[in-house]
């Protein structure tokens, strides 16, 4: 949901008196709500946010998650891909809380792990942009020995055109 369509829901469902709220899936769409939801004294759960902003977050003890945080997922995907034996890694992210924090996170850890930062390309994106022939480009310019897309619906459109330019899951 859009931020203005989460606030307007949010702003219906507390004039209801409502007990809980299950929700936002984003992170980014939660982290403009959850002040009015917990200042308001009402339980927040969200089940797919995984923002580290929220691991600590002045919630008065009413927000809750069921997704792991980004700093667990990006140790595993980061161990996974050094398993892999890959020494260059291209991340594409989308630019939000979760696209970046959890390319932080994964870069973070493959660096922990020994690959040097020049070995990593890094790029944001905006999932709006009409098309992500610069953010391809690159990845195609880095040519890592893997790429990691993190986004939503619009990662197909990029992992179609990464494999278009013959690096994406089909090399």
């Amino acid at each position: 949901a859009s931020t203005d369509t989460a606030t307007q829901t949010v702003d219906r469902l507390l004039q209801s008196n409502v007990d809980a709220i299950v929700g936002a899936a984003s992170s980014g769409v939660s982290l403009t709500v959850i002040d009015t939801i917990t200042g308001a004294g009402v339980l927040q759960i969200s089940p797919a946010n995984t923002s580290d902003q929220f691991t600590e977050y002045d919630d008065n003890g009413l927000y809750f998650r069921t997704a792991p945080p980004d700093t667990l997922q990006a140790r595993a995907l980061a161990d996974l891909i050094a398993e892999d034996g890959n020494n260059t890694v291209g991340i594409l992210a989308i630019n939000d809380p979760y696209g970046t924090g959890l390319a932080e996170n994964t870069r973070d850890n493959l660096i922990a792990g020994g690959l040097s930062e020049d070995s990593i390309e890094y790029v944001t994106y905006d999932p709006q942009a009409a098309n992500f022939d610069s953010e391809v480009q690159q990845m195609v310019d880095f040519n890592p020995d893997a790429v990691v897309v993190i986004g939503f619906e619009e990662s197909s459109r990029i992992i179609q055109g990464l494999n278009a330019q013959g690096i994406g899951p089909q090399r």
